[in-house]
């Protein structure tokens, strides 16, 4: 693919992330509503009906417990929206965040989930370094960044709307 097909093609990438991380949220939500009730993922699935449609179940370790799950895919996606408005997209975090928090020691479910996502994204899941690694260091480093008084404002701020104190 050239730069100039990558480059259109990134709007529409980004949209499928953002879409795929509603659904995730989606998950998370309706598991949350039941989580107490069952002792592993597999169980809730096939417990309760309003869970059974979200296809991220289908990938994840069936033993692995509700509220486990919920705790790992909130560290496997909470970088992304932020990730998905930058102007160049950081790809392996992306996937890496998700490998390391949600796949650890489900290698089959792993390249399960990245067949999923590669029917709209192509490149997820490519260039990953050996070890995964969770955004929690990542986290923790933006945290300290923003403490620092004399860092420059977040472009974040103001997006979409330029800022008007510099006349941009």
């Amino acid at each position: 693919m050239t730069k100039q097909e990558t480059a259109t093609q990134d709007p529409y990438e980004r949209r499928a992330l953002l879409l795929h991380l509603g659904d995730v949220l989606e998950s998370v939500f309706c598991l949350s509503q039941c989580a107490d009730e069952y002792a592993s993922i597999g169980e809730a699935v096939k417990g309760n009906e309003a869970l059974a449609g979200f296809t991220l179940f289908g990938f994840i370790d069936a033993q692995m417990a509700p509220r486990d799950f919920i705790r790992r895919a909130s560290g496997a996606f909470f970088v992304w929206p932020k990730a998905l408005l930058d102007e160049t997209l950081n790809r392996p975090l992306l996937a890496n965040t998700v490998r390391h928090d949600l796949f650890a020691d489900n290698a089959k479910g792993w390249d399960a989930y990245v067949n999923e996502r590669r029917a709209d994204v192509p490149w997820f899941g490519e260039e990953l370094p050996e070890t995964a690694k969770s955004a929690e260091p990542a986290h923790a480093a933006q945290t300290q960044k923003g403490k620092n008084k004399s860092e420059k404002a977040s472009r974040y701020s103001t997006w979409p709307w330029p800022d008007k104190t510099t006349g941009a």
